[in-house]
């Protein structure tokens, strides 16, 4: 039973390393993000000719400087679709690992022994329950942030993105402690 509790600990080891990885992409969409939504701050006042002054003798100064605008943000666009991809990626890693520790507990033990715990360390069905858990977690986020990304676009108010943006920062369900407490659990007393 030890032993099958130790693949268990590799498993969510795995997991914290894809957790990992996770906080690395949130930092880079974020980054993107910001980017975006200074470029559409932008936008608003380059649309108004009275904000060239000066320049608007220039021909075509306006549409040029939306043009190269909208391009930056279309490759900014594409660069935070790619981070998305990566997202469903560790999410699907995420599940894979969810999966095959069920399918372990199938294989490699009983209904009961699942349930039985040796010492404080937990039972197998807690393990299978908090790597589901995880997954459920991280996919609920990833569908937050592909549905905040799709709603960003070149016509969205300044107000409308620095909520978003809030939304994005605050990763709202994911919560650090709720996912320290499943790795507690784990890895108790773990020597």
């Amino acid at each position: 039973m030890e032993a099958l509790v130790r693949k268990y600990q590799q498993k969510y080891r795995r997991v914290e390393g894809e957790m990992k990885r996770w906080d690395e992409l949130q930092s880079r969409l974020i980054s993107h993000f910001g980017s975006a939504t200074s470029i559409i701050d932008r936008l608003e006042a380059l649309r108004e000719q009275k904000n060239y002054g000066g320049l608007s003798c220039v021909g075509g100064i306006k549409e040029t400087l939306l043009g190269k605008q909208l391009e930056t943000l279309e490759r900014i666009f594409s660069a935070m679709k790619e981070v998305l991809k990566q997202f469903e990626s560790v999410v699907a890693s995420l599940d894979k690992i969810s999966k095959d520790a069920c399918q372990l507990s199938r294989s490699e033990s009983t209904p009961i022994s699942c349930q039985i715990k040796i010492g404080i360390k937990p039972s197998l069905a807690d393990c299978v329950e908090g790597l589901k858990t995880i997954h459920e977690m991280y996919q609920s986020e990833y569908h937050l942030k592909v549905s905040l990304i799709s709603a960003l676009n070149w016509n969205t108010s300044s107000r409308d993105a620095a909520g978003l943006s809030q939304l994005l920062c605050d990763q709202p369900n994911i919560a650090k402690d709720e996912v320290e407490g499943i790795f507690g659990i784990v890895f108790a007393e773990e020597s």
